[in-house]
Order: structure tokens, then sequence, then C-alpha cells
């Protein structure tokens, strides 16, 4: 199974901090994504708005409208639970106020868990979280963990600190379940590896700005975007890809 992960696009029809063309980054990811063979499923792992406005989500609801493939949402701390229900109400979400899913493909199931605080930046898994993941994990279907914060840190203070907590709840319940083969997250406008309560843990980079790798105050950079392309064998393994927006010549070897 193909699965596209597109993570914090912080969409607004307004260039961020005066520089940043959130609408333009996606809609050279969407273009990429276009110009590659059809996934089976495009993942967008949170901070899909910049303000969680009903003009933002219909704004994507209509970029989203055209792709020949299912998409799947899951909230990050820019968005707004009910905005983002109302607008792409046909989603598969949980009963309120969690706008979590289950996604069941051909070989393996996706777990998209909702852990934001509202009002905050940093995420929490707590016991609501728990509830719902003990409720949606299939007991014998490999699955993949979704969630907009990772619950670990990635070496950048800033973004260390608003990281998901409860993360030893986290690592409990996973202990469990060794279903769960690997957790896809957003938040930290980078990729990153690495591994969490002995799974694969893999961080999307955004397709507009990255988080800057510094020491220092929190700060952005205009590095290239990108997006993620995962080749799941559930049960066996998972391939994950960094793809950069904008498309580079290739040249076949031997050519010329």
């Amino acid at each position: 199974m193909r699965i596209v992960q597109l993570s914090d696009l912080h969409l607004s029809s307004q260039p961020l901090y005066g520089v940043v063309d959130t609408l333009a980054a996606l809609q050279l990811a969407l273009q990429r994504l276009a110009a590659m063979p059809a996934p089976d499923l495009l993942l967008l792992t949170g901070d899909l708005t910049s303000a969680g406005r009903h003009e933002e989500y219909a704004l994507l609801r209509s970029l989203l409208a055209g792709l020949p493939l299912p998409c799947a949402l899951l909230p990050g701390n820019h968005d707004d639970r009910d905005n983002l229900r109302a607008a792409f109400s046909e989603q598969a979400w949980a009963p309120p106020p969690l706008c979590c899913q289950r996604i069941d493909l051909a070989d393996g199931t996706l777990l998209l868990l909702d852990a934001i605080v509202p009002g905050e930046e940093w995420g929490e898994v707590a016991a609501r979280q728990i509830d719902w993941l003990e409720s949606a994990c299939p007991q014998r279907r490999p699955v993949l963990l979704a969630l907009h914060h990772p619950p670990f840190c990635v070496g950048i203070a800033g973004m260390d600190r608003i990281r998901c907590r409860g993360d030893a709840l986290l690592a409990a319940w996973l202990a469990r379940h060794e279903q769960v083969e690997a957790l896809l997250c957003g938040h930290v406008h980078r990729f990153v590896s690495t591994t969490f309560a002995g799974r694969p843990a893999i961080v999307a980079p955004s397709p507009a700005h990255q988080i800057a790798l510094q020491d220092g105050p929190l700060a952005y950079t205009l590095e290239p975007g990108g997006f993620l392309l995962h080749d799941w064998l559930p049960g066996w393994r998972l391939c994950s890809h960094y793809v950069p927006v904008v498309v580079s010549p290739t040249q076949c070897y031997g050519d010329g």
C-alpha cells in the first residue's frame, strides 16, 4: 500500500509572516503528487490551516476535491475541530469531541489520533485518547498510528517544549498492542526519523516553511518544502521516502 503524507500546510490565502505563501506551496505539492503513480491514500496530519477558519477549510476542500484518491484528515494545534468537522463532514470522524478516525485499507488499518489541546500549542495523550485507541484498534490487522504532535523529543528545544505530552501513557498502550507497526507524525516542519516504544517513528516536513535546525530561539526557514511517501507492506516493513515539492530534472545513467 502506498500512502502519501502531507503535514503542516498552514493554509491561508495570505502569506504567513508576509513571506510564506502556503497556498502556492500546497499547490506545488499537489502538482507533484498528480505526476506520481496514484497512491492508495492521502494522509494529512494536522495544522491543515493557519487559523482554523471556515474560509481556510473551504479553500482546502476545493484544492483536494479534484484528487482521484481518498483523503484522511487529522487536526493539529492550528486547527479548529468544529470547523474541520463541518467542512469535511464525510470523513469517518469518531463521536465528538475528538476528531479521530479509523481507516481500514486492503491489508492494514490507520488510526488517526486527535491529541490536540484547544488553545495550546502542545498536544497530550490522556485517558480520552487511550479509550478511543482501545475501542478502535483492530486485534488481528497491522496498524499505523498517526498523530500530529510527536510524543518524543527531536532535538529542537522550542519544538520539544510543545511536543505531545502523555508519552509514557501512549508507550504503555503500545506495549500491549504489538499490531501497531509505526507512528506517523507532523508538527515539527522537518523530516525526522527515530523510534518510539520500539516502533519506527517518522515526522513529515511541511510543503511550505521548515523549522530551523539550530540552537537558540525557535525560527523558521524557507528551505525547500516536501512531503512523505510511505510504501507499507503490513506485517513486514514501512519504507518512507522524502519528496521535495519542487521537481528537479532527471537524467538516465548512460544518456548523453
